[in-house]
């Protein structure tokens, strides 16, 4: 049942999920569920008046690294380990390698690591809260404060990012969100501003699109070399496949919208396209038989970032397509998520 309207937000931070800090925050519109003492992770951004959850779950649900481990922990994939789906932020590396004597995993740090938070504001109008935290093996400090409004069906994020060192550091920064079932079912379509796409060449066979070919979004070739929509998301009957995809060229002000058409409500975010430059496009729809999906995920992801990933982050560095900060140097930047029905 969808509580009676109040006209109010809330805030709470009396909760713990598996020993790990939980934070809600809520108005008529939106239930948010912010996992602090795991990577500050959105594992619900449910909207109430269609009661839809549009975060990804996969079976396994969420875990704590400290309690649910193999016996086997020195590898450089643990963000599949512990991977349910959900809205994680990354940092500060996508693909694992050793940067100036750092071993860095898959997707970074600090999606795994407790965050500290601090609630900003509690009143019937506003509610926000502020998570930060530093990787344990570079000097970042990464700061977010999350807010809802009286009204609005909008979460707003702003995010500032600061070079502690005395050195210039190189980093990849990305938002990992992720969709799922049931809200995509019935598929979904994608209105954005971005103007190019491409498919990532270093795929599983069991693909959409034609790997390495550039097109002006929303057209791409398909697998067979046929031309097709890549703005539709197929229903979750179709056959499955494995893919990822790159969506770039976007205004200053970057904007993605995944409606379901059938159940005429969607998920959009807005963000400045001058610091995260890309959008990933993952799809993995029940194609990957072997670990770490075992046959059994449904996701699709829209995801802003700085950079494309790339097999070669050294190479990726050297030619400027990682976000490099000076010393001491500071990056501030906003993002804003909402739910909507009809017409984005």
């Amino acid at each position: 049942m969808i509580p009676f309207p109040t006209g109010k937000c809330t805030i709470s931070d009396d909760w713990t999920l598996k020993g790990m800090n939980v934070v809600w925050m809520e108005n008529d519109y939106l239930r948010i569920g912010i996992l602090a003492g795991r990577g500050s992770d959105i594992f619900e951004f449910r909207y109430k008046p269609k009661d839809v959850d549009f975060m990804l779950r996969l079976q396994k649900g969420i875990l704590n690294p400290n309690m649910d481990f193999s016996q086997m922990r020195d590898t450089p994939n643990q963000f599949e380990d512990y991977y349910y789906g959900g809205w994680q932020e990354i940092l500060p590396n996508s693909p694992g390698f050793n940067y100036r004597g750092a071993s860095l995993g898959q997707h970074g740090e600090v999606s795994l690591t407790p965050w500290k938070h601090a609630i900003l504001e509690n009143s019937p109008g506003r509610v926000s809260v502020k998570l930060w935290t530093r990787p344990l093996r570079m000097p970042i400090l990464i700061e977010k404060t999350l807010s809802l409004e009286a009204g609005k069906a909008t979460l707003f994020i702003e995010e500032k990012l600061t070079n502690e060192s005395a050195t210039h550091l190189d980093v990849v920064w990305g938002h990992h969100i992720a969709f799922g079932l049931p809200f995509l079912k019935e598929g979904a379509k994608i209105t954005t501003n971005a103007r190019r796409f491409v498919a990532e060449p270093l795929m599983p066979p069991k693909r959409r699109w034609q790997p390495g070919v550039e097109s002006d979004f929303p057209k791409a070739l398909n697998i067979n070399g046929k031309e097709v929509d890549a703005s539709i998301v197929p229903p979750e009957s179709t056959a499955p496949y494995s893919e990822l995809a790159y969506l770039s060229g976007f205004d200053e002000q970057a904007f993605y919208a995944l409606k379901n058409e059938e159940k005429n409500v969607g998920f959009a975010v807005r963000w400045d396209a001058r610091v995260f430059r890309h959008v990933l496009y993952w799809q993995e729809r029940y194609a990957t038989q072997d670990a770490p999906w075992w046959g059994s995920a449904y996701a699709v992801a829209l995801e802003p970032w700085t950079s494309r990933w790339r097999p070669d982050p050294e190479k990726a560095i050297e030619e400027g397509d990682w976000l490099r900060l000076a010393a001491g140097e500071v990056v501030e930047t906003k993002l804003e998520a909402s739910a909507f029905e009809g017409d984005f």
